[in-house]
């Protein structure tokens, strides 16, 4: 676990700025409390924050190179688990490899491929590299995206931090603002936000599978996965073969570690299946007990029952798997109160306003897990990977052009001003985004002009929501000090199942059919074939209570920048609502706290016009 933060000039000395790192490693502390290494040239400062998670006297900090008389400085935030196959396939000095860092490794397979090393990695990584006699700054970011990485130019020089705040804190970085773009992003797609933009005014971020090249000729913007798109030739028992080998290979690389780690378990398909392949390679956990963790709401079950609600409580499936496999659970469950409390700390972690009652329930499971482990393995975003999006798959056959996403744009667009919705024109950026990402298919896919209908959801899911699922699994976790790792999220596994048709994905008619199929043996059927169950959301009806509660401090806060926003009378009338016992409290309990959570990031930010 790290951060990394730095600032690059190809042509001026920078020197005398170097001292404003020290605010930029404050900034970025929570991604590594431990300590930090500095590299400080006249034309580049890098900075790299650790924790004790897996830490060593030998590659902890910013590595350095020397090599055919040039020198090689690399901070690198993550971790390369093909670094075998990398030591194998360098060969090419009387070196061993294998007794490298992942950082100087990284350095090597740079002398020996340049930019091309990126195409064999394997990992979960964002890094900055600094080839000082060539004054050229290479910043990349893994396939998809598991970790962060952000930057700005300004007065010539490159500022970087894996965190948005290591560049907001910058003197440099005068003024925090937020244009129509920004805004836009923030009503109309929050949580999610378009590929490599940073919300704020004149920040960006390395969208996943890119790199950028810096130097005196400039910033070039260059991609380096593209995903090869080709018949799938394999019949049925190749494929399933195959699908079988890739998920167990991909959980055994991320299993490896200097110290033990746990798992999120919700008795769902994917975490069960990581739970079910880790026990079932003991000596990978260096023979310790496997600890697994789940969070839920007091009263939960009570609730469930009332409302009628189709949703599976996760209790049951939680204990069948862990008596199958051996692990030892622990249950985190959460009051009302407790989520009231932390949800800005929620919206600090994420950096934006994201999804109220989940990210603030991650957060806290993060917490307690984080008390006794560094390293947690997760199921998350593997839809994504797979291909199981079936309800953006349907909305993409409809012939919309709007993001499946953005369904409930129009109550939340409701409770604004008439002169913001007309500022930002929700509806016709919505088009905008859904245009333009239909339009960087084709750089993304070779031998494809076109994106046929039927893989539009697929390609949605990779290209916009992977990336931003695993930017809240991150900065949740990393918020507690805590890496969390996604299996799932292996290159290997996305090219393949990318051709992989639709209808072999849906083996047997049933939704991940294949992956059920190509498991099976591993769980018990009842669990392979489990409905698909949401992360845990509250349904109790004091949640929605003290929401409102604070909704109402924060609105009628005479010094809350949100307040001047919104359509207050709309608002009101939709608080004075009864809590419902239907679907839409949890859309509207979303709302709520989002409002709360934008105006904690308004004011947080100093923003307080447009």
């Amino acid at each position: 676990m790290a951060g990394i933060a730095g600032m690059v000039s190809p042509t001026d000395d920078i020197l005398q700025k170097s001292v404003n790192i020290c605010a930029m490693s404050e900034a970025i502390r929570s991604r590594g409390d431990s300590g930090a290494g500095h590299y400080i040239s006249p034309h580049a400062v890098f900075l790299r924050r650790t924790s004790p998670i897996g830490q060593t006297s030998k590659g902890s900090f910013v590595s350095e190179v020397v090599f055919e008389g040039k020198t090689y400085i690399l901070a690198l935030d993550g971790i390369i688990f093909n670094r075998n196959e990398i030591s194998s396939d360098l060969n090419f000095l009387d070196t061993d490899y294998n007794n490298l860092s992942c950082s100087e490794l990284l350095i090597y397979a740079y002398v020996k491929w340049k930019e091309d090393f990126l195409r064999k990695l394997n990992g979960s990584f964002s890094f900055a590299l600094w080839i000082q006699e060539d004054n050229i700054l290479i910043l990349a970011r893994d396939h998809h995206g598991t970790k962060p990485l952000y930057y700005t130019i300004k007065d010539r020089m490159l500022i970087f931090a894996s965190d948005i705040r290591g560049i907001t804190c910058h003197p440099l970085f005068e003024t925090t603002m937020l244009d129509v773009e920004g805004l836009s992003e923030l009503i109309c797609l929050s949580p999610r936000y378009t590929p490599g933009c940073g919300i704020i005014k004149g920040i960006h971020q390395v969208r996943p599978g890119h790199y950028l090249h810096y130097s005196s000729d400039g910033l070039k913007n260059k991609r380096y996965w593209i995903m090869e798109k080709q018949f799938h030739e394999d019949d049925l028992a190749k494929t399933l073969e195959t699908v079988r080998e890739l998920v167990i290979d991909s959980v055994k690389r991320q299993m490896i570690s200097t110290v033990p780690l746990c798992g999120l378990l919700s008795g769902g398909l994917y975490s069960s299946l990581i739970t079910a392949i880790v026990t079932d390679n003991p000596a990978l956990l260096n023979n310790h007990t496997y600890n697994t963790w789940s969070v839920d709401f007091e009263r939960s079950n009570r609730y469930l029952r009332h409302r009628g609600s189709s949703i599976d409580t996760d209790t049951p499936w939680i204990r069948w798997v862990c008596r199958r496999a051996g692990t030892r659970h622990h249950y985190i469950f959460l009051s009302p109160s407790d989520m009231i409390e932390s949800i800005l700390e929620a919206e600090e972690a994420r950096g934006m306003p994201g999804m109220p009652d989940s990210d603030t329930a991650l957060l806290l499971l993060c917490h307690e897990i984080r008390k006794d482990f560094s390293i947690v393995l997760s199921g998350d975003c593997s839809d994504e990977v797979f291909g199981s999006n079936i309800k953006a798959s349907e909305h993409f056959i409809s012939g919309r052009k709007r993001l499946p996403w953005s369904s409930n744009l129009a109550e939340r667009i409701s409770v604004f001003k008439n002169d913001v919705i007309d500022m930002i024109k929700p509806y016709e950026f919505i088009e905008k985004c859904y245009e333009e990402a239909l339009a960087d298919y084709p750089k993304f896919a070779v031998n494809e002009n076109h994106l046929r209908k039927e893989n539009e959801s697929q390609w949605f899911s990779l290209y916009w929501n992977l990336p931003c699922l695993l930017d809240r699994l991150d900065k949740m976790s990393m918020a507690c000090g805590l890496e969390a790792r996604v299996p799932f999220c292996d290159v290997r596994i996305t090219d393949y199942f990318w051709n992989i048709p639709p209808e072999l994905k849906r083996l047997n008619s049933m939704d991940r059919g294949l992956l059920r199929e190509a498991l099976r043996g591993f769980l018990p059927s009842d669990i392979l074939e489990r409905k698909k169950s949401p992360f845990p959301r509250t349904l109790d009806l004091d949640y929605e209570v003290k929401l409102k509660n604070l909704l109402f401090e924060t609105v009628f806060d005479p010094y809350s920048p949100i307040k001047y926003m919104l359509n207050l009378k709309t608002l009101e009338s939709m608080m004075k609502q009864q809590p419902n016992t239907n679907k839409s409290f949890l859309s509207r309990t979303q709302l709520y706290g989002w409002i709360i959570q934008l105006n904690h990031f308004l004011k947080t930010n100093g923003i307080t016009n447009f």
